[in-house]
């Protein structure tokens, strides 16, 4: 069974969502919170549930450039499931943002052990930053 197939991208079950549900924890960042930082260990997926959340890089001369900006409803933390499992970039809440977060060695754990629920994670995750690749074009080509 292969992971790319169309036919495999099937939301999760009940008993999976149950499962994160079990490891997931809320956090409320306040205004100006640094969330997470590069090289800091990537130890959580993250889950925007109300607020925002600065993405910058620190391109080699000190300073950090902001290159895009989270909202409800999306995920951060893909670092989480690509060694060495470290953050490659700086999150800021811009405004008291509540997040959900879920412990990053137990749901790889998870994944190990089923294979389904483990494809259709990495699925979020790839459709997640395919979908920064293209806003990112986009704004440079407004620009």
């Amino acid at each position: 069974s292969s992971c790319w197939r169309p036919s495999s991208a099937k939301p999760l079950s009940s008993a999976s969502l149950q499962k994160v549900a079990d490891i997931a924890e809320e956090h409320v960042a306040p205004a100006g919170e640094t969330i997470f930082t590069e090289p800091d260990p990537a130890d959580y997926l993250y889950l925007i549930v109300h607020g925002a959340v600065e993405l910058a890089y620190e391109w080699g001369n000190g300073q950090w450039h902001v290159v895009d900006t989270l909202v409800d409803g999306e995920l951060m933390g893909w670092c989480a499931f690509v060694e060495p499992y470290r953050w490659a970039a700086r999150g800021t809440a811009v405004k008291e943002t509540r997040l959900i977060r879920i412990g990053a060695r137990t749901l790889r754990q998870y994944c190990d052990q089923d294979q389904v629920f483990g494809c259709q994670l990495l699925q979020q995750i790839t459709q997640m930053l395919a979908d920064r690749v293209r806003t990112a074009r986009a704004r440079r080509a407004a620009a």
